[in-house]
């Protein structure tokens, strides 16, 4: 369960900074002034989770990030970029 958790948290993390970052780029300015506090809870269970269960989190980790990255890229472009 604890792998699911910290994928998820991970997914969360790296998503919302991903579209904090296109958010930015392109001068949304609402979406960037809501977007920290998601940014917010995904940093503070992933680091929670991640100081529970140590190096063993590295791969749930790190396919949350990768996953999240690249949605969050994909859903910018598709969705919010193109309108």
């Amino acid at each position: 369960m604890v792998e699911i958790r910290l994928l998820l948290a991970t997914f969360l993390l790296v998503f919302m900074r991903v579209a904090q970052s296109q958010n930015v780029i392109h001068k949304h300015y609402v979406l960037a002034g809501i977007t920290p506090y998601f940014i917010a809870v995904g940093e503070v269970a992933t680091v929670l989770w991640v100081v529970d269960n140590g190096w063993y989190s590295i791969p749930f980790v790190g396919t949350g990030g990768a996953v999240g990255a690249v949605l969050s890229m994909y859903v910018f472009n598709k969705w919010v970029r193109n309108g």
